[in-house]
């Protein structure tokens, strides 16, 4: 037993990677992640497009123009020859009055509540990123503990070999018996060679969701350790913390928010347009000027219209139906997220529960276990027993410890899913 656990000890190193490292790693290393960073990027670009849609429309103009040759026209003594060269230099200035009160600020207020879905939802990815990468640690770990029980019993199984070999030479044991431990013998080896390749799949799975490329990765977190879990909870507190903390939910609400700001603007495509002009002309011939010949002449104007426009209307009433068409879509994924997070929670609090008992009755059959194989053993000893009952005893102790050492890990498994359920890893 001291060997059993002076193999665990060197399983788990001070100063190695822990569940929660692997969770905090795997937030930079995600490509979900980056993605998210991408589209905050675009949201805020979208913003600052709101933002300068403020501004006054300003334009310039400037051209040349080649007339066809006109008679000239008499004017008393004179005549007056009409130009054939055009010069044109012209400033416009409009300001949407009534955008600025009825569009502007919903487009704003609805683009800034897009960038804050798309920086939740970036804090959302790196939530599941972490969630994922600390499940993907428990399971790396499980495997590790496996193949470091596997070598151990395959040693117990070589070590009663010798014994029952020497007993054989002797004729104090049958081939059949000495058969039987040999192919206990290789069953081992091969359990051994299948857990040493699941446990590096799920080391290079690690890996990947951590952004460990070459890095040796060592277990820091011994599982051996006890583990505090919450307090039994009704499913509708803990349901109501989740709605309150994860942040699904909050991504779907600011979503419905923004979706009723772009309503808003829309609507106030329905009404007539106010605006505010002024224009400034300098050109040769000013067209306001009545005969002003070769010269350049400067005009100005300044007014106010009010404009409205069918096309525009029809438009935005089509426009008006899909916004809220895709708010209702969001309403719909929000009923289905509370639904599904209500069955996730009560699975989760179910886990945790099953984990604890099986841990405590994990922790009764090892006792067992590890009795049973010591009695055989000196039974074996004192020739009252066969070898093929210590090999029995051998995988029935076998079991037991990854029995016992699965359970401690299902319940760290199980208490990291209940947090993830009710939105307690993203605070």
């Amino acid at each position: 037993m001291a060997a059993f656990e002076h193999d665990l000890d060197g399983l788990f190193a001070t100063g190695g990677l822990t569940a929660d490292q692997a969770a905090s790693r795997a937030g930079s290393a995600s490509p979900t992640v980056r993605r998210r960073v991408a589209e905050i990027d675009a949201a805020v670009a979208q913003v600052q497009a709101a933002e300068l849609a403020r501004v006054p429309v300003v334009s310039g103009k400037a051209s040349y123009t080649r007339l066809s040759p006109l008679d000239p026209i008499p004017l008393g003594a004179t005549q007056f020859t009409p130009p054939v060269n055009a010069y044109l230099a012209e400033a416009q200035l409009v300001v949407p009055l009534s955008d600025y009160v009825l569009r502007y600020p919903r487009l704003i207020d609805a683009a800034r509540l897009g960038a804050e879905v798309a920086r939740i939802d970036r804090r959302s990815s790196e939530v599941g990123a972490g969630q994922d990468a600390r499940l993907a640690y428990y399971e790396w770990v499980r495997a590790k503990l496996q193949v470091v029980i596997s070598k151990r019993q395959l040693v117990q199984v070589q070590r009663t070999l010798d014994q029952v070999r020497a007993l054989a030479e002797v004729q104090r044991l049958s081939k059949a018996d000495l058969l039987r431990v040999e192919s206990q013998e290789a069953q081992a080896e091969q359990v051994v060679d299948q857990l040493d390749t699941v446990a590096e799949l799920r080391e290079e799975q690690l890996r990947l969701l951590i952004g460990a490329t070459s890095e040796p990765l060592a277990i820091g977190e011994d599982i051996r350790a006890e583990v505090t879990v919450p307090g039994a909870a009704k499913l509708d507190d803990l349901l109501g913390t989740a709605k309150r903390q994860r942040l699904e939910f909050k991504v779907i609400d600011t979503g419905i928010q923004a979706k009723e700001s772009q309503r808003a603007a829309e609507q106030a495509n329905l009404l007539p347009r106010l605006s505010a002009f002024a224009v400034a002309d300098y050109a040769n011939p000013n067209q306001r000027v009545l005969l002003s010949g070769d010269e350049f002449k400067l005009t100005w104007q300044v007014g106010a219209q009010l404009t409205w426009t069918l096309n525009d209307a029809l438009i935005s009433q089509t426009s008006d139906r899909r916004i809220r068409a895709e708010a209702n879509e969001l309403r719909a994924d929000r009923e289905n997220l509370e639904r599904g997070t209500r069955i996730e929670v009560l699975a989760a609090q179910q886990s945790v529960a099953i984990a604890q008992h099986a841990l405590a009755t994990s922790q009764k059959g090892l006792a067992a276990a590890e009795e049973g194989y010591r009695v055989r053993k000196e039974l074996l000893n004192a020739q009252r027993a066969t070898a093929v009952e210590l090999v029995d005893a051998e995988t029935d102790l076998t079991r037991a410890r990854i029995t016992a050492l699965n359970a401690r890990v299902d319940l760290r498994v199980a208490r990291a899913q209940l947090e993830h359920a009710v939105g307690n890893d993203a605070r």
